[in-house]
């Protein structure tokens, strides 16, 4: 199992901006109508609720059986209470459908989400493109729960989780309780649900395996995947892809000539130095040293404009090519980049 966008850690998070293309000039733009996806939802939301007052050995048993490997992460990582099959972690689990925060975050998500099907819709059109770029990879099953606040999105090889209390809109006071800054509080709203979970199933599918990569190479990784993204999600808007206002994303394309030469001025596309990379890759309100206006992560959003630019010189490259392209010298030079 693999965890994306914890509450309760200090993580680097991809972001995303779309070129604005029309529908005859965006090669992203495909008929994926003809393209089966049985793409199965399961509401573990409602289900761990439904069993009664208190969850016997036998409800916990017959959740296992639904849910398989999903209900045993979620009791050992998600909400961290051990093995189910413990008489400790029952308790702890009927402490938690008990309790009346939790009660009170259930019916808050009930409110926006009881009914999934449009999201579902959403997914199911995100998947059937997916489908159709690579066809030899799984479609996940979908499983909605509740965390506790703890993870928005969780991955393994058969499931994507999606935990709708991180999704609960950017006035919900307890984000604001958690300590969680505005710039990421502000896109945790049902807008951002479907975009965050394509974002965390392919992250977690195409996973940069260089524990010594360089500036570049995280920038061009990302690119990759933002591209990805984009064609997976070709309707959807330019913020939503990277939690970016509008304002954030008219800087970068206003500063984008100005940001290229800084990092080539200052040497900074080959350094390996965590701190640098850490700056301009991570997420924050500001790049530290910029002008004001400036969004953090603004390395994936070079990134992306390199492997656009990438695409658009090499229209013959497929997804699954670039995908498995890890030269991002390579990538840069036969970009010919210049914003």
């Amino acid at each position: 199992m693999k965890f994306n966008f914890s509450t309760l850690r200090h993580l680097i998070t991809l972001g995303f901006i779309a070129l604005l293309f029309s529908c005859d000039d965006n090669p992203l733009d495909i008929d994926v109508s003809q393209v089966q996806v049985d793409l199965k939802v399961q509401r573990f939301d409602q289900d761990l609720f439904t069993t009664g007052t208190a969850i016997s050995p036998e409800s916990a048993k017959q959740l296992q059986e639904n849910y398989g490997t999903f209900f045993q992460d979620f009791t050992m990582n998600i909400i961290n209470i051990g093995d189910i099959r413990s008489p400790e972690a029952q308790y702890h689990l009927n402490a938690f459908v008990n309790d009346q925060y939790i009660l009170e975050i259930k019916s808050k998500s009930d409110a926006l989400y009881r009914d999934f099907t449009p999201y579902t819709n959403q997914l199911t059109d995100a998947f059937k493109h997916y489908k159709h770029y690579f066809p030899k990879r799984k479609t996940p099953k979908i499983i909605t729960y509740i965390s506790g606040y703890n993870y928005a999105i969780v991955t393994d090889e058969q499931y994507l989780g999606i935990g709708l209390d991180m999704f609960l809109g950017a006035k919900h006071d307890a984000y604001a309780k958690l300590g969680l800054p505005k710039y990421k509080s502000d896109f945790m709203t049902p807008d951002y649900l479907v975009s965050g979970a394509m974002l965390g199933w392919v992250s977690t599918e195409f996973e940069l395996d260089n524990n010594q990569a360089d500036l570049l190479t995280e920038m061009i990784h990302q690119g990759k995947i933002l591209y990805l993204l984009d064609a997976l999600m070709p309707e959807a808007s330019n913020s939503v892809k990277i939690n970016y206002t509008q304002e954030q994303l008219d800087w970068c394309e206003a500063n984008a000539e100005a940001m290229w030469f800084y990092f080539i001025d200052n040497e900074l596309l080959y350094t390996k130095t965590m701190a640098d990379i850490a700056k301009y890759m991570g997420e924050a309100p500001f790049i530290q040293g910029f002008p004001d206006g400036s969004p953090g992560r603004v390395g994936h959003w070079i990134g992306w404009q390199i492997v656009k630019a990438y695409m658009k010189q090499q229209p013959n490259t497929t997804l699954e090519q670039l995908m498995q392209n890890n030269n991002a010298q390579e990538i840069l030079t036969k970009s010919k980049y210049k914003p």
